[in-house]
């Protein structure tokens, strides 16, 4: 199973630094955000490509709706041109990125238009491109085949996380199927998507359990939002979910600490254990680990995303870990 950081860029010397310290980790990659509260994308993957010299970055993820799909383009083109295998993109129909300035995801269709522009483009220039779609629910995950690389992306999640597909060119796994006949079989890969947060003693862990909540909230927030269908929540928390979603502050989208989102359960600790539990690996290194592998029966890979403020020591937490 590969291991990925998820990162969103506060600046580029830091993004700079969290990639090398990836690369040192043994991680395999990083997926940077895509996030108005934060720097601007390309410029990011860029500053951790040029930082590291075998890291796959990716976008983690990005959408159709804030650039037009030239632009997405052009940067795919440029970091996979200049970095052969190490730049991969990911998107989606929009969250944090979208809401923020009042507009609305975009359609399944409008996001296979987008790949399939994207990636012919990419072809065009003789760049054979990696996409990966973030999928929450059961429509994008069932879209239908015409997806824009040569195989259609795997629509299939964990159990008890959020799941993301790339597709790439390769031999099939049992049960895939090309998109037609005239498309080469694909293996499709299912990625995951967790916070992580590793403490030295039971009493570190009680906090970055605290800390961790908002982070779970917003996860949740992505999952959950449009539907329940299929993700397997507890029909006891569902009305309380949906109604506090509606009070979501995309202002504090992706923050730790003390933020509206954070108190969103205040009054339901056993809402906030269910959701650290489904969408947080917090623990000592040990439990972190057995976490981990137990993940590993399900999916390709996973994205461990960081609590940014304290990314340098945690990645070297997640190294000692791995080691």
């Amino acid at each position: 199973m590969r291991l990925c950081a998820n990162w969103l860029p506060l600046s580029l010397d830091l993004t700079r630094e969290v990639a090398a310290r990836c690369e040192a980790a043994g991680l395999w990659g990083i997926g940077i955000g895509d996030s108005p509260n934060y720097g601007e994308l390309y410029a990011a993957c860029t500053a951790a490509l040029g930082a590291t010299s075998s890291l796959v970055v990716s976008t983690s993820v990005t959408n159709p709706v804030t650039r037009h799909w030239s632009v997405h383009a052009g940067a795919v083109r440029a970091l996979a041109a200049a970095h052969p295998g190490r730049f991969r993109l990911g998107f989606g129909r929009g969250d944090s990125a979208v809401h923020t300035f009042g507009l609305r995801p975009a359609s399944l269709a409008d996001l296979e238009r987008f790949g399939r522009s994207v990636a012919d483009s990419a072809r065009a220039a003789g760049v054979d491109p990696v996409l990966l779609v973030a999928a929450s629910g059961p429509a994008t995950r069932g879209s239908p085949g015409a997806w824009p690389t040569e195989s259609s992306p795997a629509s299939a999640r964990t159990p008890s996380r959020s799941a993301r597909s790339a597709t790439r060119a390769g031999r099939p796994r049992r049960g895939a199927t090309p998109r037609d006949a005239d498309t080469p079989a694909a293996r499709p890969e299912v990625w995951a998507s967790v916070r992580i947060a590793i403490g030295r003693d039971d009493a570190e862990v009680r906090d970055l359990r605290r800390r961790l909540v908002p982070r779970a909230v917003s996860a949740s927030h992505f999952a959950f939002a449009s539907t329940f269908e299929g993700k397997n929540v507890p029909a006891e928390y569902a009305d309380v979910l949906a109604e506090r979603y509606a009070t979501y502050d995309y202002g504090s989208h992706g923050r730790s600490g003390a933020t509206s989102n954070a108190t969103m359960f205040a009054d339901r600790p056993d809402i906030e254990d269910y959701l650290l539990g489904r969408f947080a690996v917090v623990g000592r290194a040990d439990d972190c680990r057995a976490r981990l592998e137990e993940l590993s029966a399900h999916v390709d890979g996973v994205y461990l995303s960081l609590l940014f403020e304290d990314a340098l020591p945690q990645l070297d937490r997640i190294g000692a870990m791995l080691a």
